[in-house]
C-alpha cells in the first residue's frame, strides 16, 4: 500500500523548505554572487542532491541530519533554528490574515 501525505504535512514540508531557502540558502553569496550547487555543497557540507531538493523541490521531507548541518554552518543550535521557524510561520500566518 502506497503512503500518502496529508495536506497539513505537505504544507508543513513546503513551509520548512521555504524557510530554509529564504533564511539559510539564498543569503549565501561568494563575492556578491549566488554560489553554484557545488559551492553550496562545500560551504554547507550538505550533499548535492539534498541541496538541489532544498532549492528546487516542494514536498521534500527534510531530514533532521540536514537541519543539523544547516545549524552547524550557521553556527546556531537546533532550538534557535526551530524558534526561527516558528517565527517565520507566525509572520506568514499574520500576512495571510491581512
Amino acid at each position: 500500500m502506497a503512503k500518502t501525505k496529508d495536506v497539513q504535512q505537505e504544507h508543513f514540508e513546503n513551509d520548512l523548505l521555504s524557510f530554509i531557502k529564504v533564511k539559510f540558502i539564498e543569503p549565501i553569496t561568494i563575492n556578491g554572487l549566488k554560489p553554484t550547487i557545488r559551492q553550496y555543497v562545500e560551504i554547507t557540507s550538505i550533499g548535492k542532491a539534498t541541496i538541489e531538493k532544498l532549492i528546487k523541490s516542494k514536498g521534500y521531507d527534510v531530514p533532521i541530519s540536514t537541519i543539523r548541518k544547516i545549524c552547524t554552518y550557521s553556527k546556531i543550535t537546533l532550538s534557535v533554528f526551530f524558534s526561527m521557524f516558528e517565527e517565520y510561520l507566525k509572520e506568514k500566518e499574520s500576512k495571510k490574515k491581512k
